[in-house]
């Protein structure tokens, strides 16, 4: 069958990596055409409202990946003066005690030490902080090099070995002299798995350290979060004469002689031919959903049969009448689970964060919770809003609670008691796929990189969350840089210093 239309790249997925390469492919002068299989701007619909898929501040605003694509965009300027130090108290509510932080945490010494005045919690979080120091300063000094990043250049084995002489080692204790079950351990690596896409028992101690670092210096933001960031990456796609077509469904990707050529589309007649692919999103899907025609590379197979999803971050939106929220509750919660309801991938940790109120006047909040990969949701609405009514972060809420509403769960939205909320109409029901934490057999590499860009088939690359899911957001974007630095060559230097701050082992 003839092609219908002929494309120098096309992206499938919307991982924030593929926007990144797309985008930036786009910029240097190739037809781009994206095909997301999904909300690419990270939000979803019930009317008229729009609800954001991740409400985690962006603390990595300030890293050198995104300033080095935000620049080549002509955005940085715009992001420089969006940024911003959230002025909320944020609450960290640990099984037996609480901390009201103040914005850069400038007040955790006195916190910590009301909380626990016969433990030696300023000189162990003194430590830590000091090795998220070093582990800055030695990086930058490794990574300063040109040609890191390139094109699975990370992967590579003089790159690697000098970069691991000097990471921490595992067995570092950053927070000595603490006790071993001391409640504080499992605070400090709370923010974990809201930020990264690895297991946090698989995670470099480097990659943990980051995080830490990162939000103390705020934790930062921008207005409209990770949906606007999106959003500008598809306008800056579709402004230099790309195609964002979220409702097409790839069916087939089509290979000639053991390369790339294009891909066939569900329900439809027309083949698009490209001259490369990306895939954005998890590669699974090349297997699970048999886009590919013929067997997948041994070494490719290889790394997918030892990835697993072990946890999934499950949303939820709330709206709450005035008279029933506390005057205790800050901008932000992290909730840290009892010790029995804690898993190894961060199950059981929840993350709350206040919104703008409602034309209604009602005050909007989502919650982000860690699940198992195998718990079933069908209840998480109403266990979710038991805990927080027992553990007093919203005590009462039932009868105050005008909306919930998860887009994961295939169930209506409805109010505090189960009635079902008519504003919104009769369609609400949505069963979104969940953002996936990941668990490898294969250790991954200096604790954040997992699969390397070039997937053993001719034009077919990899950029996604799975390329340095220890990274986070910044490793999405130095993923999508690479990639399009193999379509797209541009004649700038690479990015200098500071680009994988916190790798670990």
């Amino acid at each position: 069958m003839a092609t219908t239309n002929h494309y120098d790249l096309i992206v499938i997925g919307s991982d924030i990596a593929g926007l990144v390469a797309a985008s930036l492919t786009a910029r240097r002068g190739k037809r781009v055409l994206v095909i997301p299989h999904g909300p690419a701007d990270g939000t979803y619909r019930l009317a008229r409202e729009t609800f954001s898929l991740n409400e985690a501040p962006l603390i990595h605003l300030g890293c050198p990946a995104l300033h080095r694509v935000y620049d080549e965009l002509g955005l940085w300027t715009q992001i420089s003066r969006e940024r911003r130090t959230l002025s909320d108290i944020v609450h960290w509510i640990l099984p037996e005690q609480r901390m009201d932080l103040q914005p850069g945490m400038l007040n955790w010494s006195q916190e910590a030490e009301r909380a626990w005045p016969d433990d030696p919690v300023r000189e162990a979080w003194e430590l830590r902080h000091r090795w998220a120091h070093a582990c800055d300063e030695l990086l930058d000094e490794v990574l300063a090099s040109e040609g890191v990043l390139t094109a699975d250049g990370f992967w590579g084995r003089r790159f690697l070995n000098r970069v691991a002489e000097q990471l921490p080692a595992t067995t570092l204790d950053e927070l000595e002299p603490l006790r071993s079950d001391h409640p504080l351990r499992a605070g400090a690596r709370a923010l974990e798995p809201w930020y990264l896409h690895l297991s946090p028992s698989q995670l470099g101690k480097a990659a943990s350290l980051r995080i830490s670092e990162l939000w103390s210096r705020g934790p930062e933001d921008r207005t409209g979060g990770e949906s606007a960031l999106r959003q500008q990456l598809l306008q800056r796609i579709q402004l230099k004469s790309g195609d964002v077509k979220p409702n097409l469904r790839v069916g087939e990707i089509l290979l000639k002689r053991g390369k790339v050529t294009g891909i066939a589309l569900l329900g439809k007649k027309d083949r698009y031919g490209c001259d490369q692919m990306l895939i954005a999103s998890d590669p699974q899907g090349l297997v699970s959903g048999q886009l590919l025609p013929e067997p997948i590379p041994k070494a490719l197979a290889l790394s997918l049969s030892g990835l697993k999803r072990v946890a999934h971050r499950f949303v939820m939106h709330l709206e709450i009448a005035p008279e029933g929220l506390s005057p205790a509750l800050g901008g932000i919660s992290i909730c840290v689970p009892l010790a029995d309801a804690r898993g190894p991938h961060g199950e059981g940790l929840t993350y709350l964060r206040r919104g703008e109120p409602t034309p209604h006047g009602h005050q909007r909040i989502s919650v982000t919770r860690i699940v198992g990969a195998h718990d079933s949701i069908a209840s998480a609405r109403e266990q979710l809003l038991q805990e927080l009514d027992e553990r007093g972060i919203l005590p009462f809420v039932h009868d105050h609670l005008a909306f919930v509403h998860s887009p994961h769960d295939g169930r209506e939205a409805s109010d505090g008691r189960g009635s079902l909320v008519d504003r919104y109409g009769t369609a609400t029901a949505l069963r979104l796929p969940m953002t996936a934490l990941y668990e490898t057999e294969i250790p991954p590499t200096l604790g954040v990189g997992v699969l390397p860009h070039f997937s053993g088939i001719k034009n077919l690359y990899l950029a996604s969350q799975l390329t340095y899911p220890g990274l986070g957001l910044e490793g999405e974007f130095a993923a999508g840089w690479a990639a399009a630095g193999v379509i797209a060559s541009t004649s700038r230097p690479g990015l200098g210093r500071n680009l994988f701050l916190g790798r670990g082992r």
